[in-house]
């Protein structure tokens, strides 16, 4: 099968006069989500000591750095950002492809966009675009892929982020071919570093890859344009020989913005701790608990979410974010989750850390007979909440709140965009920004909204 030329024929075919208005609509509120997230990453640790890095290096300056102030080249530019919007635990996920999709695109076509001066609907279009591609891979090489410890933003984020890159740059089909051969050689990464800043650096390097794939492809520097079928190639390297039927026979129809859709996050934490913090905020509300009378939480859980959430006394606000127990702990205890949450100061709090010994995960076995990551609960949970007087209540969570079947409207991601971006951006640089992207079909070119993103 001809896969790689296929996937270059719709990257290169596709236009914005093709795209359904729902799915314009739905990417919009994937990159507010994601710039106001990059905004509110700026602020940590990870991205400012690349940035020293990268100014020692130096560059010709001509892309934002979000959240920083300076430029810096399209690549680093792409790298930092692609940083800062994964480093909080807060972009949107593609639940069936268990990837985040815009952390390591948005970057990309951030830094590129800006470069070249691309109107706001080439924005849009690369944004779908790259989204299709990365998400309909992952798809055709899922469970094997992550069962065997790939990590997804590294390597699907590639291949999204050089489709994105390419289609602003206008490359033909044989130019972006060669472009996600290069992408291929650029692919790589394991989940081992969850915990860590090199987590975020995932989402940094997938962006980074793209635009030079792209660029160097530009260029007439060559890969191997049957990069996803020939021997050695992805179907084999990643997904262990499947056919690669299932990246294909979906593509472009529906776009997976539509179909199956694009979650966007309520908790900067990991996507599968977000079955747990809803079910027992859920029932703390209904049952008015207080902590003091908790005996104990029982989270039993599908073999994905065991997977992933693997620090029961984190460390630190890294290994915090993949913690059912701290995540609980810190739901039942404050009644919320915010990015202020996850602070030293919450991990010393002795009120935390005593309840924390009381949460227990474990693999579910009505959950486990629906499969690893099943379609009908991919994060799910059964929370059981014991009072020391006796009473037990329990809730099954499916599915986190904010999923494609119910999704946030743009107030509330246009809240969520402001909690991230008020301690970078004024209310007045917070109103406008989000004013542009709401209406970024209608932009000329995204040089005034990335000059209010550098900040």
């Amino acid at each position: 099968m001809k896969i790689t030329k296929r996937l270059a024929d719709f990257i290169v075919n596709t236009r914005y006069e093709d795209l359904p208005q729902e799915a314009v609509e739905l990417a919009k509120h994937s990159f507010l989500d994601t710039a106001g997230i990059a905004l509110g990453g700026s602020l940590e640790k990870a991205p400012r000591i690349v940035s020293r890095l990268i100014k020692q290096w130096g560059g010709h300056p001509v892309a934002s750095v979000v959240g920083q102030g300076f430029k810096a080249t399209v690549q680093h530019a792409a790298l930092i950002n692609g940083i800062s919007a994964d480093i909080i635990g807060f972009s949107d996920v593609s639940v069936t492809s268990i990837h985040h999709p815009s952390a390591g695109i948005c970057p990309a076509i951030w830094a590129l966009g800006e470069q070249r001066q691309s109107p706001g609907k080439d924005i849009i279009l690369a944004h779908i675009v790259g989204t299709e591609i990365a998400n309909k891979i992952g798809f055709g090489v899922k469970p094997r892929f992550h069962q065997k410890g790939w990590d997804p933003v590294c390597v699907l984020g590639t291949f999204g982020a050089t489709a994105a890159a390419g289609k602003l740059l206008g490359l033909n089909s044989s130019r972006m071919a060669n472009a996600l051969g290069i992408a291929g050689a650029q692919a790589s990464g394991i989940r081992g570093n969850m915990g860590t800043m090199s987590k975020s650096y995932r989402a940094g390097r997938a962006a980074e890859n793209g635009v030079t794939a792209a660029s160097l492809a530009q260029m007439g520097f060559t890969g191997n344009t049957t990069i996803m079928e020939i021997r050695d190639g992805l179907l084999q390297t990643f997904g262990d020989g499947v056919d690669g039927n299932k990246i294909l026979e979906n593509l472009g129809n529906p776009l997976d913005f539509i179909s199956p859709g694009i979650t966007l996050k309520p908790y900067p934490s990991c996507t599968s701790s977000h079955t747990a913090i809803y079910g027992t905020l859920k029932l703390k509300k209904e049952h008015r608990i207080v902590p003091e009378n908790v005996e104990s939480v029982e989270c039993g859980v599908v073999p994905k979410v065991a997977d992933l959430l693997k620090f029961p006394c984190p460390r630190n606000t890294f290994e915090a974010k993949y913690s059912i127990q701290f995540c609980v702990a810190l739901a039942l205890i404050e009644g919320k989750v915010t990015i202020g949450s996850f602070s030293e100061e919450t991990m010393r709090d002795p009120q935390i850390l005593d309840l924390m010994k009381r949460v227990k995960m474990d693999v579910a076995l009505e959950l486990a007979k629906l499969g690893y990551s099943p379609e009908v609960a991919p994060f799910g949970c059964r929370v059981t909440v014991r009072l020391k007087t006796g009473e037990n209540y329990t809730c099954r969570v499916n599915k986190g709140p904010w999923e494609p079947e119910t999704p946030p409207s743009w107030d509330e991601i246009a809240e969520k965009y402001h909690s991230c971006a008020e301690s970078v951006l004024s209310p007045k640089e917070i109103e406008e920004s989000s004013q542009i992207i709401q209406g970024l079909e209608k932009t000329d070119n995204i040089l005034r909204l990335m000059d209010i993103l550098r900040a």
